[in-house]
């Protein structure tokens, strides 16, 4: 009840204080109207629990009838507490409830006015590379952010729907091209063998080559056969993200015209977008900050 109260005038925060506390005069009403309305050798007996000198006097002050009026009176002065401090209380909580539920929508909404879809960013700007480097439906390109020695995908896009939609998993940094090209840099394959000729081929060289567990395998949409992956670094020489583009032909990918175009600069064009929106990218780290 204080917290509802905090900013009410000292008079009008006693009367709510006063109305919730109704249970009890509520009680003392229900035992006074049991007392007048039960029959006359009842109130006798509960007289006689009285002990006789406080009896004596109490008469002294006041003959039998008018202690019974003036129990009557008290008895309809809790009950009407009683109720209105009962409905008065229910009205308050109501009232601020419902405040609360309002400032919370209206917190929502500013949240999301003012929030920013990363992963849509980061994707339309790994769009722009999709076009730069004439990528098509057997292609794609990802960008994996480091985040507690797991990799997560930030941002990706291909022109097969199949391909582009956003993973829910993550990745750890001891497998696949991803950890290849954080360990060394840069790292480029057209080794795989062809998936359509033989699955199972295809398969044993991603576990053998990539450290891929039958399960991961077999969880892979993309088998992909050319790989390029980039190690992005900051300012501080600190890893901070990973890009990979494949294809489902060992042809599919501009190795020359990656490497000619991934200097310096545009790296540090793309790490620095990482960075400037680094508070608003969901996190391993600000999820266990939170308790999950």
């Amino acid at each position: 009840m204080e917290i509802y109260l905090e900013d009410y005038h000292p008079i009008k925060k006693f009367l709510y204080k006063a109305a919730s506390w109704g249970l009890y005069p509520t009680i003392l009403s229900a035992i006074g109207f049991a007392f007048i309305g039960s029959p006359s050798n009842i109130q006798v007996l509960i007289r006689r629990s009285i002990p006789l000198e406080l009896r004596e006097h109490m008469l002294m002050v006041m003959n039998y009838e008018g202690w019974l009026i003036t129990l009557f009176c008290i008895t309809v002065f809790c009950a009407v507490w009683g109720g209105a401090g009962s409905q008065a209380t229910v009205r308050l909580v109501t009232r601020k409830h419902k405040d609360v539920v309002s400032e919370n929508d209206q917190l929502k909404e500013e949240s999301n006015s003012k929030s920013i879809n990363c992963y849509k960013v980061f994707s339309n700007y790994l769009y722009s590379y999709a076009q730069r480097f004439d990528l098509g439906a057997e292609e794609r390109v990802s960008l994996y952010k480091l985040d507690m020695d797991m990799f997560s995908c930030i941002g990706r896009y291909s022109e097969n729907e199949l391909f582009k939609s956003k993973p829910s998993r993550l990745y750890p940094k001891d497998q696949g091209c991803i950890a290849k090209a954080w360990e060394t840099g840069t790292f480029q394959d057209t080794s795989a063998p062809d998936p359509e000729d033989s699955l199972e081929a295809w398969k044993q060289h991603n576990i053998d080559k990539f450290n891929f567990t039958v399960e991961q395998i077999e969880r892979i949409r993309m088998r992909s056969r050319a790989f390029y992956g980039l190690r992005l670094r900051n300012a501080e020489n600190v890893t901070v993200a990973v890009l990979v583009f494949e294809s489902l032909k060992t042809n599919g990918l501009p190795f020359g015209k990656l490497q000619r175009f991934f200097k310096p600069h545009e790296v540090k064009n793309l790490v620095n977008l990482i960075e400037s929106l680094e508070q608003h990218i969901p996190s391993l780290e600000d999820a266990r900050s939170e308790g999950f």
